[in-house]
């Protein structure tokens, strides 16, 4: 099941890698008007769609859930549904490579620890330093990315208004790591209904399906309010009558599918992987997809004319699949 589950976590990786690319080129859609129809389509519609599919009565097990659990899994969602806004800002000003490598730099260490606290799933000593080991490693990876995406973004700045540009997003990036990592706190917080569904029967790996339209139910508040606001106040509604928004209607589509697959593959990889699976799985959840991001990063031509910033990015990227390998040996311990 431990080599199925890391299977199944590597297909949620390329999925997670590379749904940053479609926040790109959404023309004629304005930011607002692409957001606010992921916000529907992506964040609310299909985590319920999915989720019925699989666990037909899944209402019953979240209906049945304390409301105190229902509530903080929402809120902790609404928190990842604004950050969720800033790392499309970010991707915007600093590309996907640097943003994806700063994010991941901030959820990782939260999105990974916590969990194990609210599952109480510590393990051993030796098991916990290798997996520490790990981590820091991973974190090395990251670090040496975001050096990377520095050093493109100083050769660059021809001008004071463009390096002031990469600092703002750089923050926006940094923020919106410590909101990726709540999602994975808020999936595990939210338990309950999982847990009730397997003792009734479902397989885990359906039953993993069932806390995502809790958490996403705050995600999508965040998300779609603050879309629909910046569409009445820059009247851009009317982008979705512009000729050739035909494409861009595709890629809400096509970028809401891809995004929400990488979490619910996720959620199945972690049933598979046991008790740290929302631990290990997260941290080369994120890491591995980071991989992808960047060589998406690399097809898009981000790197393009940076010989040396790219050099430390292939760097950053070997560093990271040697921690993904120490990883997999902290888990299988």
């Amino acid at each position: 099941m431990f080599i199925y589950g890391f299977g199944v976590l590597l297909l949620a990786c390329l999925f997670q890698g590379s749904f940053g690319i479609c926040f790109k080129k959404y023309q004629p859609f304005s930011w607002e008007a692409f957001w606010a129809l992921f916000s529907i389509i992506g964040v609310l519609f299909i985590p319920h769609m999915w989720a019925y599919i699989e666990v037909p009565n899944y209402m019953e097990y979240i209906l049945q859930t304390p409301a105190h659990v229902l509530f903080i899994g929402a809120l902790a969602g609404f928190f990842w549904g604004i950050s969720a806004i800033w790392y499309s800002r970010a991707i915007d000003t600093i590309g996907v490579s640097l943003t994806s490598g700063i994010n991941v730099g901030a959820s990782t260490i939260l999105g990974s620890l916590i969990p194990m606290v609210i599952l109480k799933t510590v393990p051993a000593a030796n098991v916990l330093m290798v997996l520490l080991t790990g981590q820091a490693i991973m974190l090395l990876g990251v670090g040496a990315l975001t050096k990377a995406g520095l050093m493109k973004g100083s050769a660059d700045s021809a001008g004071k208004g463009s390096s002031s540009a990469m600092k703002a997003g750089i923050i926006l990036a940094l923020i919106s790591g410590l909101g990726s990592a709540s999602l994975n706190i808020a999936y595990s917080y939210t338990q309950v209904p999982v847990q009730n569904a397997i003792a009734d029967g479902i397989p885990a790996i359906s039953a993993s399906l069932i806390s995502w339209p809790v958490v996403f139910f705050g995600g999508f508040l965040a998300n779609f309010f603050f879309a629909l606001s910046k569409l009445i106040k820059n009247k851009t509604y009317n982008n979705y009558f512009e000729k050739g928004c035909g494409i861009a209607y595709a890629k809400v589509i096509l970028t809401s599918f891809v995004w929400f697959a990488a979490l619910a593959i996720y959620g199945k990889a972690s049933s598979m992987l046991g008790p740290l699976g929302p631990v290990v799985g997260w941290i080369s959840f994120n890491g591995i997809a980071l991989v992808i991001a960047n060589s998406w990063g690399l097809k898009d031509g981000e790197w393009k004319g940076y010989p040396e910033a790219k050099k430390v990015m292939l760097i950053g990227n070997g560093i990271l699949i040697l921690s993904f390998i120490v990883l997999g040996i902290a888990n299988g311990m």
